[in-house]
């Protein structure tokens, strides 16, 4: 793969940073300048997510990158316990997307509750765009050579050349293809959510039940220690997002008192 984007003297750029970058700010442009102001012209979106989304932002991009770094290090630790101050290195590579769900949502409950903003309402409009940042991200990852995949014999197969010289399955491709897919399906539930009864939320349990079968499929084909039960510890969160992805929308409809896709 090729990790550096260029070099002056000492300083090197990567291209992990650079799409690490591009994935934050495609997702929060394109939420607060796009979406939000659409949907508002649409639906009369509440005043508080009018006036307070660019804060709600702001703490869902600072707990996101604190919360991937600190995950993907707590898991890792081995390879920052000699060197503790690599720890800030994340340009070098080096996040988890599950730890980023765990600081970002409680923080943005707290902030929701403070602002009296409706948070299922803005995860609704927010989680298609937050869903294409996290595929922009895992090129990243493909440039970096980090999340790859166990060797293959299928002819898409690459060589990472940092790890060996066997051809192993591009992952990080599967993983921005598959998003991709992922994004459109809950743009358009995102749409026709906004125009029918809203009590925010479905979107979001949408989200959690794809991206966590996603992630527990692509798990298989990538190379990831073993936690217990013959799964991954990323499996096993993945799961309970599915499980939390489906009780939203049990709940959800419920409270409609409707069918799960209204």
């Amino acid at each position: 793969m090729m990790p550096v984007l260029f070099t002056v003297g000492d300083f090197t750029v990567r291209f992990y940073l650079l799409f690490t970058i591009l994935a934050i700010t495609t997702a929060v442009t394109l939420i607060r300048y796009y979406e939000i102001p659409w949907l508002n012209a649409i639906v009369k979106l509440s005043p508080a997510i009018y006036k307070y989304n660019g804060e709600a932002l702001l703490i869902a991009v600072i707990c996101t990158i604190i919360g991937s770094r600190l995950a993907f290090v707590l898991v890792n630790w081995e390879l920052y316990s000699d060197t503790p101050q690599n720890i800030l290195a994340f340009w070098r590579g080096g996040f988890a997307f599950h730890g980023a769900l765990i600081l970002a949502i409680p923080a943005l409950i707290l902030h929701a509750w403070f602002r009296d903003i409706p948070l299922g309402k803005l995860l609704d409009l927010s989680i298609p765009y937050v869903t294409l940042g996290y595929g922009i991200g895992r090129l990243g990852c493909f440039f970096n050579g980090c999340c790859y995949g166990h060797p293959t014999q299928l002819p898409w197969g690459l060589v990472y050349q940092a790890i060996d010289s066997i051809p192993r399955h591009p992952t990080q491709l599967y993983s921005f293809l598959v998003i991709v897919i992922m994004f459109v399906i809950l743009l358009r539930i995102s749409r026709k959510n906004f125009t029918g009864p809203v009590s925010g939320g479905k979107v979001f349990g949408w989200f959690l039940i794809l991206i966590g079968g996603y992630r527990f499929v692509v798990e298989f084909f990538r190379v990831s220690e073993v936690y217990t039960l013959y799964l991954t510890l990323a499996q096993l969160v993945s799961l309970i997002m599915v499980l939390g992805g489906v009780l939203l929308l049990l709940i959800r409809t419920y409270r409609l008192g409707g069918d799960i896709n209204a």
